[in-house]
């Protein structure tokens, strides 16, 4: 909370200069009115203001003003109307009841493609029943289109990630490579590009893939030096396109604003995957599109490690059969996995979100009629299969849908927020203006936090909603470090408010069970008699930051499969979840980052084992990694790799953790400085701590190409010394295997 990301953490400055910077901004002193009626909070409101507080019952909002500077005043001012309350309140009020019917889309067998079959709204066509020829087939067209410049990749980087505190696609999964997600996307893509040069030598030309990157106000700056610092990862600098997502404001279950900051900072929240479309045509990535000639996109999110980018097989299953979107899907885990389902919509046609009666789309788990979750086939599987968040769509039908009306869902998510609050019966002695924002003085390590006296909180500068990152990041260590229970209300930690420069401190570590709203709190149902009270005895205003452990509030989503409404050629392609689909989404439960690692580990392990190679079993977490330069799919690891290139496996023996990769990542690539200062890691973050105070762990970023972590005694190890490692255990497995290494 503050002028600026630092009030709440360090991000990008060294902590001499977030203290220099705070004795900077000296406190105005207004006088203060000791009335505390409506009309009172909202006395030099301007007019509009006025009456969108009232209309939207969020008067209450401006209860702290007694404590805050003429300037900082102003600046709440300017927030509320940014929210656009009425038109926020609107949206919600305007959601329509979900009174469709929903029917199990029909699985095409492959041998009715053959027999001019008519394509209709929502078949599934599994790819694990087509044969062998038929999947070369696919591919080869697949590579062909994409090695004409014809197929981009939209990555999908501006989620909020209400359970693990942020984007998870720059973030360390603890590989033995050190990659993150995004890295390994984008290195899938290269790949791809090799294999296009591989299926046709003839081909002299730079093989082109437009990488469109969407990222939002929470998850631009941290994507972008991602992969500044990585030099783009490989790809051509002028492939990767970045284009943003607008967010909005998220209301709680009593359609009041979250607040992130007491300078008026509120909750906000990216519009869900639909919102893709909009926002390419908006900027000028779609435009960029069309000029390079490019015909279809593929559209995914990057919280899935095994996503298949510009996956050939699926490009040219799409294209093949002439499609408008597709969707990739895959079986449920179980009735309770937290995926969007595939599913056939009955409407009339009269409807605005659709143009025939029969309509593929997508449905949120949490939204599904309970008949629909538990339905299942003959087989006693799940009969709807879940969305993988990887879809296939023309520009065409792009531009053709891009305006139109879909359905807003309200999804209940768990939202973190502040609670200011006035404790009446144990005032503790405040800080001084005056006093520099020392981390010994802010606060004490045991009791309540120091107190904030009226007329003292300054202006802030918001940026980059630098208040809600922080906390999210808060709240989700709050989280992993403190066990779930069932009678839990939320979690509570205090936050010390320090007005010689906005500087706010939250004390993790004394996170204790209690309820989201004290008696004492602004924001609660007496709240204007806590003002009247606090007013007359000149209160000190504390605050804590409230993690509850149920969802308390709702987020407006559109869905990109609801987009599939508008066509009678909107198919999926059922593909296996052992293979595709590895999510990363929460600290605990099924979609964890060690499931996804698991998963990754055992999709790659049989992947050498078909090759001709063994496995050395070792530790339990130990892991094997093929870097997605030597192979996409299980290609060039056998006795004869593809196209000559690649890793001869055949009768080698690998000991674990071990990870095999391309002759394009060698120790030299590894071991190059970043051109970044001494303060910041290699994904161009701080490395210092990232709260001011007792914030235990800094979320794990991506460590790839860190010559700079070396240096600073990061990790286990530079680069070069795990590339060294990893030459060495394969030249050694391989003398007992009889394998070679082919470059």
């Amino acid at each position: 909370m503050g002028q600026a990301s630092t009030s709440w953490c360090t991000e990008g400055l060294p902590d001499n200069e977030t203290i220099a910077w705070a004795l900077s901004a000296p406190a105005i002193r207004p006088q203060r009115s000791a009335c505390v009626d409506l009309e009172d909070l909202l006395a030099g409101c301007p007019r509009e203001l006025s009456e969108s507080l009232r209309d939207s019952g969020q008067a209450a909002l401006l209860r702290c003003r007694p404590w805050l500077t003429a300037g900082a005043l102003r600046g709440l001012q300017r927030s509320l109307q940014c929210a656009q309350l009425k038109t926020t309140a609107n949206r919600y009020r305007d959601i329509e009841p979900d009174e469709y019917g929903y029917s199990v889309p029909i699985t095409v067998p492959w041998a009715e493609l053959d027999l001019d079959h008519v394509i209709s709204a929502g078949q599934v066509f599994s790819s694990e029943e087509a044969q062998h020829d038929k999947v070369m087939h696919l591919r080869k067209v697949g590579l062909q289109a994409i090695r004409l410049g014809k197929v981009g990749v939209v990555l999908m980087a501006g989620g909020a990630n209400w359970r693990l505190g942020g984007p998870v696609s720059c973030r360390s999964l603890n590989l033995k490579s050190g990659k993150s997600i995004i890295q390994i996307l984008c290195e899938r893509v290269r790949r791809v590009a090799m294999l296009c040069r591989t299926e046709d030598r003839r081909w002299a030309k730079r093989i082109a893939i437009p990488v469109l990157v969407m990222t939002s106000r929470l998850t631009h700056r941290a994507v972008l030096e991602h992969f500044e610092a990585n030099q783009y990862f490989g790809l051509h600098p002028g492939d990767v396109i970045f284009f943003d997502q607008p967010v909005g404001p998220v209301l709680d279950m009593n359609s009041k604003l979250l607040p992130q900051s007491l300078g008026g900072e509120f909750a906000q929240s990216p519009g869900g995957t639909g919102a893709v479309l909009r926002a390419l045509a908006s900027s000028s990535a779609l435009e960029q599109c069309r000029d390079r000639g490019v015909e279809c996109l593929h559209i995914l999110g990057t919280e899935n490690l095994l996503a298949r980018v510009c996956d050939p097989v699926f490009i040219g299953f799409c294209r093949h059969l002439d499609v408008d979107c597709a969707s990739k899907v895959a079986e449920r885990g179980d009735i309770t996995e937290d995926v969007e389902l595939f599913v056939v919509r009955q409407s009339p046609v009269s409807t605005q979100f659709a143009d025939i009666e029969d309509a593929a789309c997508g449905l949120e788990a949490l939204q599904a009629p309970k008949e629909v979750l538990q339905a299942r086939n003959r087989a006693g599987l799940l009969s709807y299969n879940g969305s993988i968040n990887s879809v296939f769509m023309t520009v065409s039908y792009i531009q053709e849908v891009v305006d139109r009306p879909v359905p807003q869902h309200k999804v209940p998510r768990i939202v973190p927020y502040l609670d200011f609050y006035v404790d009446l019966q144990d005032e503790q002695e405040v800080v001084p203006d005056s006093s520099p924002p020392s981390l010994a003085k802010n606060a004490s390590p045991r009791g309540k936090p120091t107190g904030l006296k009226m007329s003292s909180w300054p202006c802030e500068t918001l940026a980059d909603l630098a208040c809600q990152r922080a906390l999210l990041a808060a709240a989700a260590e709050i989280r992993s470090s403190h066990k779930p229970s069932d009678d839990l209300d939320a979690w509570r930690c205090d936050v010390n408010l320090d007005a010689s420069g906005a500087v706010a401190v939250v004390r993790l570590r004394e996170a204790q069970r209690g309820p989201r709203l004290v008696p004492g709190s602004l924001q609660g149902p007496n709240g204007a008699e806590v003002l009247r009270v606090a007013l007359r005895d000149h209160a000190l205003l504390r605050c804590s930051l409230v993690v509850p452990s149920k969802p308390n509030a709702f987020v407006l989503e559109t869905s990109i499969l609801d987009y599939f409404a508008f066509t009678d050629r909107a198919v999926a392609f059922k593909v296996s979840r052992e293979v595709e689909f590895a999510p990363v989404r929460e600290a605990r439960g099924r979609h964890t980052p060690e499931a996804a690692r698991l998963t990754m580990h055992r999709l790659h392990c049989a992947w050498v084992r078909a090759a001709g190679g063994s496995i050395e079993e070792s530790g339990e977490h130990d892991v094997l990694e093929v870097s997605p330069l030597v192979s996409f799919e299980g290609e060039g690891l056998g006795s004869r790799p593809a196209g000559g290139r690649g890793l001869d496996l055949d009768g080698t023996v690998l000991k674990l953790p071990c990870h095999l990769t391309a002759p394009q990542e060698t120790p030299e690539e590894a071991t190059e400085k970043d051109e970044t200062s001494a303060t910041q890691g290699a994904d161009g973050l701080d490395s210092s701590p990232f709260y001011l105070q007792e914030y235990p762990l800094r979320p794990a970023v991506s460590r790839s190409n860190a010559g700079l972590q070396r240096e600073l005694g990061l990790g286990e190890g530079s680069a070069a010394e795990r590339a060294r490692d990893d030459v060495r255990n394969f030249a050694e497995a391989s003398q007992r295997g009889g394998g070679r290494l082919q470059t």
